[in-house]
């Protein structure tokens, strides 16, 4: 039963988390969901629990984390979506300013 705990000493000793105990446990469940994804798409049979076979990877050195990098697309994707998002309000404003006009008759 002893071989299905990470302990600290493992956590501190890989790379990957840089002893991070708060990056050891996103790591693993990251690669828990995705395995429950897979055998939940019929991709793969899994014999134990998700969570049981990431933290045997984890143990075996398997996982890493990547950083996203200032120029990521998804930065360039949120300054898009802000840029239309406030094209947006400026036409809505000037709809309801209209709306409310016809309304009070005015």
């Amino acid at each position: 039963m002893s071989d299905q705990r990470v302990y600290l000493d493992d956590i501190y000793a890989s790379k990957e988390c840089q002893g991070s105990v708060f990056r050891a446990v996103v790591m693993m469940a990251h690669e828990a969901r995705f395995l429950n994804s897979q055998a939940g798409q019929g991709y793969i049979q899994l014999t134990k629990k998700p969570t049981t076979i990431a933290m045997y990877k984890f143990k075996e050195g398997k996982l890493s984390m990547t950083e996203k990098t200032s120029n990521d697309v998804t930065e360039e994707a949120i300054a898009a979506s802000a840029a239309a998002e406030s094209e947006n309000v400026a036409e809505n404003a000037a709809a309801n300013a209209e709306a409310a006009d016809a309304a009070f008759g005015v």
